[in-house]
């Protein structure tokens, strides 16, 4: 486990360092496995979590939402920002499965569910015949476990507070490398943030979205993010992101109604 904030700078940002670890959060980083999990584990797809007491989540056309992903809590490590405990879990349309534009963004939870049970009840409380789910072709290929590792990361490349923390200069745009890139190519390089994750900063492939609206900056905590991966089977739209925002004071509230969902590909 990472124990302080000392992140991996490369050597041609080095006299950067300062200014880079100013801007330095926690994260949690996901890495999906083969194996199966039980109704109350964390996972990637799958059949959820799911009391008697609660109807399955349908999208805006009346359809069932497959599960994009699970959180226990009780299951990860302690992240400051996250609950210690309950379940968080993301649902999404089988709209999104061919999506035809390149950007979508919902403010209003009827194509896509966030869910958060601050107790987790004993599987005899719970669904657990799925039968009435039909087999698409979701982003997420196969159900998958998930294993976390804590992280410490600076403000990513696409970031619109990059330039809080780092304001461009003359030399920020020069040659600072032997192979003639400047300090944008080389940042962009090292701190894409195209991970998996709870937490942290978030990956844009064009810009971040929030950076000219007042009304947008206020979901200024990306609660969860999935990337495109071949080799893990999961791949949304062309190579595409999908991406939840929310309040961090919501968050703290354990609050998920107001979520801002961006979904891109390029």
């Amino acid at each position: 486990m990472q124990t302080d904030k000392t992140i991996y700078v490369p050597s041609q940002l080095e006299c950067f360092r300062d200014k880079i670890e100013s801007s330095v959060v926690s994260s949690l980083w996901i890495t999906p496995t083969d194996g199966n999990t039980s109704l109350t584990d964390c996972k990637f797809a799958g059949y959820p979590y799911l009391p008697k007491s609660h109807l399955y989540p349908r999208d805006s056309n009346g359809e069932l939402m497959p599960l994009l992903a699970q959180i226990n809590f009780s299951q990860i490590p302690p992240e400051p920002l996250f609950p210690n405990k309950g379940l968080l879990q993301f649902f999404l349309s089988n709209k999104f499965n061919h999506p035809i534009e390149k950007k979508e963004e919902l403010f209003f939870q009827q194509d896509f569910k966030v869910r958060y049970f601050p107790k987790v009840l004993h599987e005899d409380q719970l669904v657990h015949d799925f039968s009435f789910l039909r087999n698409d072709n979701f982003p997420i290929q196969k159900e998958m476990a998930l294993v976390f590792q804590p992280k410490y990361e600076p403000v990513s490349a696409s970031d619109y507070r990059r330039e809080k923390f780092l304001q461009p200069t003359q030399l920020q745009s020069a040659f600072i490398s032997e192979d003639d890139r400047t300090f944008e190519e080389i940042y962009f390089e090292n701190f894409l943030a195209a991970e998996h994750k709870l937490g942290g900063y978030p990956y844009f492939i064009e810009y971040d979205t929030r950076k000219n609206s007042t009304f947008l900056k206020r979901f200024d905590t990306l609660l969860f993010q999935i990337v495109s991966n071949d080799e893990q089977g999961i791949m949304y739209g062309d190579s595409g992101v999908i991406k939840f925002f929310i309040n961090q004071q919501s968050l703290r509230n354990l609050d998920f109604s107001s979520v801002y969902f961006v979904a891109e590909q390029f």
